[in-house]
């Protein structure tokens, strides 16, 4: 299950109490990845400059992690150990790397999810499990709710080939989602998906290559409204239909925005890409949607397909209603696109549909409008 921080090392930065980094030694942390390289031990190490704002703004949310995991979490002070940070090749600050044991000595993985104390505990225990985790059936309901996206497969034991495919997709996406395998009868390979915040599932019935595994892990993955990370980032963009970002400043805000936003959000999943924001992990893409940086809530659509981009009106509730209306307003070209201060207008007058759903989206509880708009690349 979801874990989060520990109280008492949340009350304790709630008021005021400054614990502060407890970095590694150059020397302690060389041992350490001698022994990574001996035993199946991870160890996830954060190299940050103190002095650069980045580092601190990671510094509350790294000492709640350590503070609620027995994981080995390090840190080095990369303005003080240079040397071992150009050795390791660090290059920015902070970066968050994963080390685990290889064929021959270590390998490191670059950890690209949210900076958050939440993020980094799940992505611990995702990457302490095996790849893939042999599932019992009696422990079926507890594995489904163990990670945020959580796919399990049913294949018989005698299916090669469909197991090696699943085996190729859970380690291609092992640091996203957690993979689990139910051995068993089966007349064709069925892999189930698991998002606990959509609190729905959806299967695979069949599948013969891991190209076809991978199509239905990246399509269904996508949440309802889920959190932009770097992970996912581009293959949201590469869908090409228009981005709504929203913009709030704390986890738990954007976990109520998606809580209200998931009906209107439900309504257009296969034509919009709805996501909140942490502007700590992206803090220059308000200003990039035209908004003003530091103003929480906010939001904006971006038509990927134009490259136009629509702020949402500073004074108007984010909710369901208020910007369904305005997307509609939007759609029939009665809100003109943002242009970007010193740039010339480059849009034309008409709003109109550039791609075609493959089902109708229904705009309803607007008053006065009884109607169905066919699938179209904007709000």
């Amino acid at each position: 299950m979801y874990r989060f921080p520990n109280l008492l090392a949340w009350l304790a930065f709630a008021a005021g109490t400054s614990l502060g980094w407890n970095h590694t030694d150059g020397d302690v942390l060389k041992a350490a990845l001698h022994t990574v390289s001996h035993t199946n031990d991870v160890v996830l190490v954060a190299f940050v400059a103190p002095s650069e704002p980045k580092s601190q703004a990671l510094e509350k949310e790294w000492l709640l992690a350590v503070s609620d995991t027995k994981i080995p979490l390090r840190s080095i002070d990369c303005e003080a150990e240079s040397r071992l940070c150009a050795e390791l090749m660090i290059e920015s600050y902070p970066t968050l790397k994963l080390f685990e044991k290889a064929d021959s000595g270590y390998a490191s993985t670059t950890y690209l999810g949210p900076r958050r104390a939440s993020g980094i505990l799940s992505y611990m225990s995702r990457m302490s499990r095996p790849i893939v985790t042999d599932v019992e059936p009696g422990s079926l309901d507890t594995f489904k709710i163990a990670d945020e996206t959580v796919f399990i497969g049913h294949i018989s034991a005698t299916d090669t080939a469909a197991r090696q495919a699943f085996a190729e997709v859970a380690e291609k996406y092992r640091e996203e989602f957690t993979f689990g395998l139910v051995s068993g009868e089966s007349e064709s390979p069925t892999v189930e998906c698991y998002i606990v915040e959509d609190g729905e599932a959806r299967s695979l019935n069949s599948y013969s290559e891991a190209g076809a595994l991978d199509e239905f892990v990246i399509k269904v993955s996508r949440p309802i409204i889920g959190e932009l990370t770097q992970y996912n980032q581009q293959r949201l963009l590469d869908r090409g239909w228009p981005m709504v970002y929203i913009f709030a400043e704390t986890e738990e805000d954007r976990a109520k925005l998606r809580e209200s936003l998931r009906g209107f959000a439900k309504g257009y999943y296969d034509s919009l890409t709805c996501v909140t924001v942490d502007p700590l992990e992206f803090p220059d893409l308000q200003v990039k949607m035209g908004l003003e940086p530091g103003i929480y809530p906010s939001g904006a659509v971006h038509q990927l397909s134009k490259e136009r981009i629509y702020p949402y009106p500073r004074g108007l509730p984010l909710e369901s209603r208020s910007l369904q209306k305005w997307g509609l307003d939007v759609w029939q070209g009665r809100v003109k696109p943002w242009t970007p201060p010193g740039m010339t207008t480059m849009h034309d007058e008409d709003p109109g549909p550039t791609r075609v759903a493959k089902r109708k989206l229904s705009i309803a509880n607007l008053p006065g409008v009884k109607m169905q708009v066919a699938g179209h690349d904007e709000l």
